[in-house]
């Protein structure tokens, strides 16, 4: 499902897609995520992925299951913060 606020970029969409499948495929929030290039640089040449704060993994007894995607806030720490209360309202 794609939510596009008014005033978003035009580049929003993809990166928030970009950053729900990252966080997916980790099972880690891209902020958690993007700390680790330090030591793996080569991981942002994978290609669909976007190591930036605003992704957030959905769950299931554990396991990853979806991705959420957030981009277009005026900080990262916004889109991974709006990307986990996403997470915690299909908790409910």
């Amino acid at each position: 499902m794609t939510l596009r606020g008014d005033g978003a970029g035009p580049q929003s969409y993809e990166s928030a897609e970009r950053k729900a499948f990252t966080a997916v495929s980790w099972n880690a929030p891209t902020s958690v995520l993007a700390g680790r290039l330090a030591q793996a640089p080569t991981l942002k040449d994978i290609p669909g992925t976007l190591f930036l704060a605003g992704g957030a993994p959905v769950t299931a007894k554990g396991a990853p299951i979806a991705g959420i995607g957030v981009a277009g806030a005026p900080s990262g720490d916004l889109d991974e913060k709006f990307a986990q209360a996403g997470v915690a309202a299909l908790a409910n």
